[in-house]
């Protein structure tokens, strides 16, 4: 049971136990002093003032209550879709050392979520150098919301991969949160899938012209 409501329940026999001793004063044939009298009174504004303030400060207390249990479903809210999303994101402070990653990159760095918080993604990185000047142009440089570099990760026991690295600044948080994905080679852009397609049609015209 808390204070507040310990409090709430003596101020409100406090005030039982004033209207008590005033009714007893009543039925008294000698009437109390006007001292004692007026010492009743004031005690009895001061136990009413002391019970409205502690229903107002309960009032505040539960709106507090109610604010905290919003804040709590949207941070669940908001954990629950960073662990949906299917791409590597992770969470780390201005030094690069990670706070939280999601379950993607737990999979793709191949150690356990619960792991990752307190380790520097350096870790995983096998190019520091374009880590750090990543991390010195979010962090550092004004005006840069974000950053791209191609990277190589090395996941824990697996073979290095080339990705990509997105860095983003968060404007209502002191963390940079990072995006890994498969970095596009070039075959996999359009020009390319474009050009392969004509060499293939050029070769087929070819062969039925020779036939």
């Amino acid at each position: 049971m808390g204070t507040l409501h310990n409090l709430t329940i003596r101020t409100a026999t406090a005030v039982g136990r004033l209207a008590e001793l005033q009714r007893r004063a009543d039925r008294l044939l000698d009437k109390p002093s006007p001292i004692a009298k007026s010492a009743l009174a004031e005690l009895s504004t001061a136990l009413e003032e002391l019970q409205v303030a502690n229903e107002a400060l309960q009032t505040q207390v539960d709106e507090l209550n109610s604010v905290r249990i919003n804040v709590e479903k949207a941070q669940r809210a908001m954990d629950e879709f960073a662990q949906a999303v299917p791409i590597a994101a992770l969470w780390t402070d201005r030094a690069g050392v990670i706070e939280k990653g999601n379950d993607a990159a737990s999979q793709l760095l191949n150690i356990g979520k619960h792991h990752l918080q307190g380790k520097p993604l350096m870790l995983f990185i096998t190019d520091r150098g374009a880590l750090f000047a990543a991390l010195r142009s979010l962090c550092e440089a004004e005006g840069v919301p974000g950053v791209d570099v191609d990277i190589t990760v090395r996941p824990r026991e697996r073979r290095p991969r080339r990705m990509k690295l997105c860095g983003r600044r968060l404007q209502h948080d002191m963390r940079c949160v990072w995006f890994l994905h498969e970095a596009s080679s070039a075959a996999d852009e359009p020009g390319h899938a474009r050009t392969d397609l004509e060499t293939a049609e050029e070769f087929d015209l070819r062969r039925a012209g020779g036939a």
